[in-house]
């Protein structure tokens, strides 16, 4: 794996933790996000759990769920800084 390859990854771990953060603080379970979403609920575990980088149509989609704009999914990124807020009994 290269270096670019491993930040890539970290990346999509980041922004993962990211959308869990936000999901949490909705108090959505992964299966209410998806549905609200219209998304299949192992899509936003692979993203949250860094496998997949979503769409941008599946960004708005789950921002959208969030009630949020999909910067703000993204800016925590920009700040090099992902809040860890319920790094515990994630789903």
């Amino acid at each position: 794996m290269t270096s670019l390859d491993a930040e890539i990854k970290q990346r999509r771990v980041n922004f993962g933790i990211s959308i869990r953060n936000q999901r949490k603080k909705a108090r959505l379970s992964q299966e209410r996000l998806a549905e609200i979403a219209e998304l299949d609920r192992k899509t936003i575990s692979r993203i949250e759990n860094g496998h997949l980088s979503p769409s941008m149509d599946n960004l708005w989609a789950i921002a959208d769920a969030l009630k949020l704009d999909a910067y703000q999914l993204l800016l925590p990124m920009a700040h090099g800084k992902i809040p860890v807020l319920l790094q515990q009994n994630l789903v």
